[in-house]
Parts: structure tokens; sequence; C-alpha cells
């Protein structure tokens, strides 16, 4: 069994239930942030125990999945505590936009890419950091979880 955290804005909850459940139950647990955050709350006022919850989560899985579509402030700092770990991967998925290309020092913490999206793979092959990583086109978001079990085992392998 493979474990993810995704790392995804709130605020892109609906999105975020869809991604997970591409992801068969008996080959993926999908850890999603959104489902321990107090509804009622703005986040402001988020209480630790929902900061040392998603820290739980994150140490329990094995790949963090960061979407750039859906991309802020607390997912930079999720990235940065995924790159800092060895014993953890950090896959980026993005389906069209772009402006996560600015964040030079989030490309580089990342061990692979994956887009549906034949110009922004284009894109990343041809940039100086992301050149240096796996970076995979696939069909549409159903072949998502085929993608990261091989670039999970790929990279577990030392591939």
């Amino acid at each position: 069994m493979i474990r993810i955290y995704l790392s995804a804005s709130i605020s892109n909850a609906h999105n975020n239930a869809h991604l997970a459940e591409q992801f068969a139950k008996e080959d993926f647990e999908i850890y999603l942030p959104q489902d321990i955050v107090p509804d009622q709350l703005s986040h402001v006022q988020f209480p630790l125990h929902v900061y040392q919850q998603c820290v739980d989560m994150m140490t329990a899985s094995d790949i963090g999945l960061v979407l750039f579509d859906a991309f802020g402030r607390d997912c930079a700092w999720e990235c940065g505590w995924y790159s800092a770990r060895p014993d953890k991967l950090l896959i980026a998925y993005v389906e069209s936009g772009s402006v996560f290309m600015r964040d030079w020092m989030v490309k580089g913490g990342i061990d692979a890419l994956i887009t549906p999206n034949p110009r922004l793979y284009a894109v990343c092959q041809e940039n100086p950091i992301l050149q240096t990583k796996k970076i995979e086109l696939i069909e549409d978001l159903a072949a998502l979880p085929d993608a990261i079990r091989k670039i999970y085992c790929d990279l577990q392998a030392g591939a």
C-alpha cells in the first residue's frame, strides 16, 4: 500500500476529493487534510492540533502529492518538509496552471512532476530545474495512480 498526503488548498476541497477518488483503496491510502479541519473556523482560528494532525499524516505517508493548480503558502511549507526528508518522495501534479514555474525552491525540492497537459510537459522539460526531475505526461487524471506507482517504484529502486 502506498500512502499519499495530498498537499493542496483546502478551498479546493471538491477537486481534492475528486482526485482522491481516482486511487483504488486497496492500493493507496490518501490523507486529505480537509477531512480534519474545522469547517466552522477561519484559517486564522485553527487550533494547534490541526497542524499536528497534518504533520502526523505527513509522517505516516510515503509520498507528498502537491497539486500545483491549488497551491498556497501552507503547501510550500509542506513541500519543504517533504524535500528535507530522504525517506519521503514529493511529487507534483499540475493540469493547467503555470504559476508554479516562478517557485524555484519548490521546483528544486520535488522528485517528479506529472501532467496531462502536453504544453506544460514541453515547458517543464525545458526548465533548468525541472529538466533534472522525472517528468511524466499522462493521458488524463485516471492515469495518475499508475504514474505515481511507477515513479514510486522506480525511485525506491534507485532508477
